[in-house]
């Protein structure tokens, strides 16, 4: 792979440290009764802070307040530790999701889980869910409104729509981008990179597209 060619991969350090401590493997899911259970920790300590703290200047306050402040404080941050491990795996893991190659447009939706970092090889042609000479593309769009943005979309022929949205593995988050943005294939820039590097990040992609023939926004 051309070190030359402009790719998109989770650079997000503090996603990359949750990951390291919370390995997550494929198709797991947090069990809704492990969700209700934090949930109501985080409740119950809540509702135990705002009770004691008014008698801090009255008692000492260690029982009273820090205690409730640690109940609802461990179960938020593990809590948050999940969500940032998932959007690490789920994101590629540092591992290159979108890639314009020698006039070639290469994407993954599908994330890399902790079980599958030995094998990660993105010079593998299977790696990629989507490889086309950028110049087939029907459209490119930038959507800036969107969570995660800018939210680069890829336009692309029928045929290679349909292979994503039929393939099990992308099935789920193909047709997510499909009902949300009208097409299959679509990256959160802003989910990558920091907030003073994904406009550059964008603007190096869409210099690249046209550069292969592909079209502008």
């Amino acid at each position: 792979m051309s070190t030359e060619a402009p790719e998109l991969r989770m650079r997000r350090r503090l996603l990359r440290v949750l990951g390291t401590l919370r390995p997550i493997k494929a198709g797991y899911q947090m069990r809704p009764m492990t969700v209700g259970g934090v949930l109501g920790l985080m409740v119950a300590g809540l509702l135990a802070l705002l009770v004691t703290a008014p008698l801090a200047s009255l008692v000492p306050w260690l029982p009273f307040v820090a205690v409730p402040a640690v109940v609802v404080a461990v179960p938020l941050l593990l809590l948050i530790a999940n969500i940032g491990a998932g959007a690490w795996y789920a994101g590629g893991a540092g591992f290159p999701m979108l890639s314009v190659t020698d006039g070639e447009v290469r994407g993954r939706l599908r994330g890399v889980w902790a079980d599958e970092l030995a094998d990660a090889d993105p010079d593998d042609p299977a790696w990629w869910d989507l490889r086309l000479p950028a110049r087939a593309l029907s459209g490119v769009r930038v959507e800036h409104d969107s969570p995660g943005g800018p939210l680069l979309v890829l336009d692309l022929p029928p045929a290679a729509a349909e292979a994503l949205t039929a393939n099990a593995d992308t099935q789920k988050l193909a047709e997510h981008w499909r009902s949300s943005v009208d097409s299959p294939a679509a990256w959160q820039i802003g989910l990558f990179e920091g907030r003073f590097r994904r406009a550059r990040r964008l603007r190096e992609f869409l210099k690249a597209l046209a550069a292969a023939g592909g079209p502008v926004p």
